[in-house]
């Protein structure tokens, strides 16, 4: 009885100080939390990446170099730790006690590490990223390398938390692609709530200095890529992040020194949305709160004119009465030649801090062609205006229509039409349709009867996106989308919750558009963290994030026709009409193509270099089916079928 007795104990006591051996994907299972918690195993990896110190999640990513090959099991774990006594490619064995600590599943209170072996070929896994057949928990704790370009759509948090948003493509807002409530716009807001991907620099501590996504100019511009990007997935609650296993290498995007792509003008005209520019009336709630912070934003504000040079502002969002445009002009003029500059009054007082959209104009350019005209149908007042312009070289005019219509915030206070319909458009949309049937109705009178000139060019902030109520009612009324007109998709001044798209518009007259040479979106602002502006803490005296919308430079061929023409249009051809792998553009010597499937998606764009120009479409593996080809500035949309999917 007494050998049986002291037996039992003994059996007893190996069990209770003992450890079970598991593999890493025998740890993470197959379901969201492991099957082990408080468990203490012991397991083997290699170590693939670390994060130990001051202000650092504190531990080490260990990985399965072959794994079960299970899909649902993950093939790797942290390990949480605040000692540093391993190195990356360090084949460890380990003795610790499973746990679930914000729904990660992790390693901790270490009884024992053991170095195997140094130097070892880190365990990575190949992936394509696919939001719509993805799931992250598989890849729990996992090295990955991404095979795909990776944009960063979003930098809002990359100061406080040190994060960026990143996605395969860039993220545009559904209304600024797709008419609300279609199919298309349906399919696009289902997938941008599910494209994100968040990169984290790995640290705990808020505000963290020196940033460590920056680059040299402190800033880590929307936009930007990465290729081949290597890191390990971690969970924190809800969310997934990915940490950086290697120091990432961003390119693309840089910072602009100076409006682009304009073409063969005459004559450079601009709108730009200034975010409260008020010379007095501070710290009401709008604006600067202080004369320091006006200083500031006023300095910013003048670099990115400046660099603008255009011969004729259109500025939104300036305080009422005239001092705010006095200010600017004197601004303008010291910087420049005295008198170079002046405005047009509008015989306004300033009301506190409500705005206006005023005019300011090179005199050695242009003077303005009789008085300014204010449509105030529909409230907002004092923002919707139109001035006839004379270039003084030829005494060719046009009229320059600006325009800031009705926000979408302040949603609280809507009522009837103008409470949001949940179609993407927001709040105050049906003021705002009513804003562009006055402003179609406004002009044409006044096109004809008043300033006798059929030439008209409308900006400014709409406050809506391209294929919104308000824009479609400009177009039916036979105004072109400039925007779309020379950059289809892709154009966007104004980034909001990861999405791109441009509330500031371009749209002209049929007689105005063909005196268009090219328009550009000084990406200046939204692309850049908004940390840089006058209120932030990381203020810069530079013209990056001088305001939340970029300006929009359009370039003006006045007295003689741009480059679009219908004569060249019609000379444009596109061979063979059945497509294998290639097809060929005649005729468009140095204009630029884009290929569209028929749901109005862009596959591909390309310059062409020559006047019987080779465009290769093996790569694309298309479908069998119709395609179109859009030539950018030019009437011209080309129809063609491919005949065998390559």
């Amino acid at each position: 009885m007494r050998y049986i007795t002291t037996l039992v104990i003994c059996l007893f006591g190996t069990s209770l100080f003992s450890q079970t051996t598991l593999t890493i994907p025998q740890i993470q299972g197959s379901s969201s939390t492991t099957s082990y918690s408080a468990v203490k195993v012991k397991t083997s990896g290699i170590v693939t990446a670390k994060f130990i110190g001051t202000g650092k999640i504190n531990g080490y990513f260990l990985q399965d170099p072959v794994g079960d090959g299970n899909p649902l099991t993950s093939d790797a774990i942290f390990v949480s730790t605040t000692t540093d006594n391993i190195t990356i490619g360090d084949k460890i064995e380990i003795t610790a006690t499973v746990s679930e600590s914000s729904s990660r599943t992790q390693l901790g209170t270490i009884t024992n590490q053991l170095i195997i072996s140094s130097n070892n070929q880190l365990p990575i896994t190949s992936v394509q990223y696919n939001a719509d057949a993805w799931n992250w928990e598989q890849y729990e704790g996992m090295l990955l390398q991404f095979n795909q370009p990776l944009y960063v759509t979003s930098n809002y948090n990359l100061q406080q938390y040190g994060q960026l948003s990143l996605n395969p493509t860039r993220v545009y807002n559904p209304t600024n692609q797709f008419l609300p409530g279609s199919a298309e716009y349906t399919s696009l807001v289902a997938k941008n709530k599910k494209a994100k991907i968040l990169l984290d620099d790995g640290i705990t501590t808020a505000n963290y200095t020196p940033i460590t996504f920056a680059d040299a100019n402190g800033t880590r511009r929307t936009g930007e890529r990465l290729s081949n990007l290597r890191a390990v997935v971690d969970q924190s609650g809800a969310a997934y992040v990915i940490y950086p296993a290697e120091k990432p290498s961003f390119y693309g995007n840089p910072r602009p020194t100076a409006p682009t792509e304009l073409g063969n003008y005459n004559l450079k005209v601009c709108t730009f949305n200034l975010e409260y520019y008020l010379a007095d009336s501070y710290g009401q709630g709008y604006g600067a709160n202080d004369a320091a912070e006006a200083a500031k934003q006023h300095t910013k504000i003048m670099a990115a004119l400046l660099a603008i040079d255009a011969d004729i502002f259109g500025l939104v969002e300036i305080q009422q009465g005239q001092q705010a445009l006095i200010n600017i002009v004197n601004a303008l003029n010291t910087a420049t030649v005295a008198g170079r500059f002046a405005y047009i009054n509008d015989g306004g007082a300033a009301s506190g801090t409500y705005t206006k959209v005023g005019y300011v104009y090179r005199t050695d350019k242009v003077k303005p062609y009789l008085n300014l005209k204010n449509n105030d149908n529909p409230s907002p007042y004092n923002r919707k205006k139109a001035q006839a312009f004379t270039m003084i070289s030829n005494n060719e005019r046009f009229v320059f229509a600006v325009n800031h219509f009705k926000a979408k915030s302040g949603c609280a206070s809507a009522s009837g039409n103008d409470i949001d319909q949940k179609d993407g458009q927001s709040c105050y949309n049906a003021t705002r349709v009513l804003e562009a049937t006055s402003t179609n109705t406004f002009l044409n009178f006044n096109k004809t009867t008043y300033y006798g000139d059929e030439d008209v060019l409308i900006m400014g902030d709409l406050n809506a996106y391209g294929k919104e109520d308000p824009i479609q009612t400009l177009i039916q009324a036979k105004y072109t989308d400039m925007h779309r007109y020379f950059h289809a998709d892709s154009a966007y001044s104004y980034v909001y919750n990861d999405e791109a798209g441009y509330l500031d518009h371009a749209l002209a007259s049929d007689s105005m558009r063909r005196k268009i040479t090219g328009v550009s979106v000084f990406h200046i602002n939204s692309d850049e963290p908004t940390m840089f502006e006058y209120s932030g803490n990381a203020y810069q005296p530079n013209m990056y994030r001088c305001s939340d919308h970029d300006p929009v430079v359009v370039g003006l061929s006045l007295g003689s026709t741009s480059h679009v023409d219908n004569s060249l249009a019609d000379l444009i051809k596109i061979s063979p009409a059945g497509v294998v792998d290639y097809f060929m553009v005649s005729n468009a010597n140095n204009l630029t193509i884009q290929l569209i499937s028929a749901t109005g998606k862009i596959l591909k764009q390309e310059k062409m270099l020559s006047n019987a120009h080779r465009v290769d479409v093996k790569g694309l593996h298309l479908k069998v089916g119709v395609y179109f080809v859009r030539v950018l500035g030019v009437d011209a949309t080309r129809r063609f079928v491919v005949v065998k999917g390559s």
